[in-house]
């Protein structure tokens, strides 16, 4: 079979795991695919806007190849295709018959992340995780200064909202996060915007320990791209905290499909969930302004039986997804 895309450098943490993946895809294709031409394309930093030429090469074997059965895999990074974009390039390829691997909407979607971060975190006790006191009403971290966190951050400064918890936002605003065991941001990269590339913790847990509610900066934020869950969304599961997400809203669907519980009915007079995408900042703004007037340490306590449910969901969700990508055409 052919492959096309780009990998994960070796000094990624993740290099490892996106070759081992990219082997077990390859061969359960070929055991299931038997004679046929197949075409596996790593969606990682793939598309014309890219540097590495894997789209060239791509679009000249299509021109000369016929192609039975073509696999598109986005697994570790979001798919650079949004869904429209995604269908004109399967038809531009020719092939008979698509797969969507990864974290496509299809019968095929799997998590990688979860596979791979309950390998890195730190082993957390749950008194590490506690809430101690409500000094902070939320935490929202941002390391890429993506244009819906921007216009997050800049709202939260207009409506004097940013003193009530901790926000960071690369090149811009950032506080120490340095762990010292993980000097690199634990992930092998530089800190590119000024904070570390911490994908495998929750950070100084001074602030943790200290915050009601984390507000998850995501990836991707409109509704027309392939809904993509990262680390991020998965780390106040972890850590025990009640969690709204600056991303697409399609996630909070996804997640209670997944098993998880979502935290809206708490303050059901504020639609975070399911909201227009142009009120999402506004309706965040609205719920930390209202948080601040309630006794946030009982309602933590209330909460708490979710959040220790949405921690034990996750070991098993991490353990399922696992079995999804070694059986995907089971």
């Amino acid at each position: 079979m052919k492959t096309f895309g780009s990998i994960f450098p070796t000094t990624s943490q993740w290099h490892k795991h996106q070759t081992e993946l990219m082997e077990t895809i390859r061969n359960q294709i070929c055991s299931k695919f038997v004679d046929n031409k197949n075409v596996l394309v790593n969606m990682t930093w793939f598309g014309p806007q890219f540097q590495n030429n894997e789209y060239a090469k791509f679009m000249e074997y299509c021109h000369y190849c016929d192609i039975d059965n073509l696999f598109l895999l986005a697994s570790e990074d979001p798919c650079f295709y949004n869904k429209e974009e995604t269908e004109e390039l399967i038809k531009e390829s020719g092939a008979l018959r698509s797969f969507l691997l990864g974290h496509f909407d299809t019968n095929h979607h799997f998590n990688f992340f979860s596979t791979v971060i309950g390998k890195y975190f730190p082993r957390y006790t749950e008194e590490d995780l506690l809430l101690e006191n409500a000094r902070y009403v939320f935490i929202n971290y941002n390391r890429k200064p993506r244009a819906h966190r921007t216009k997050f951050v800049s709202m939260l400064d207009e409506r004097k909202l940013a003193k009530l918890g901790v926000v960071t936002l690369g090149n811009d605003r950032n506080i120490n996060e340095t762990i010292e065991e993980y000097k690199e941001g634990n992930w092998g990269m530089p800190d590119d915007f000024g904070i570390p590339h911490d994908i495998h913790s929750l950070g100084r847990l001074e602030y943790w320990q200290n915050h009601f509610l984390n507000i998850v900066s995501e990836t991707d934020f409109e509704d027309h791209l392939w809904t993509y869950i990262t680390e991020k969304t998965y780390k106040p599961i972890i850590g025990l905290r009640p969690f709204v997400i600056n991303g697409q809203l399609e996630l909070y669907r996804l997640l209670r499909k997944q098993g998880f519980r979502t935290f809206n009915h708490y303050w059901p007079h504020i639609d975070i969930e399911n909201c227009n995408i142009d009120d999402i900042h506004i309706n965040i703004c609205n719920l930390i302004e209202w948080l601040q007037t309630q006794d946030m340490k009982q309602m933590y306590l209330d909460m708490l039986p979710d959040l220790r449910y949405n921690k034990l969901r996750f070991n098993e969700f991490a353990i399922e997804q696992r079995y999804k990508m070694e059986n995907l055409f089971a």
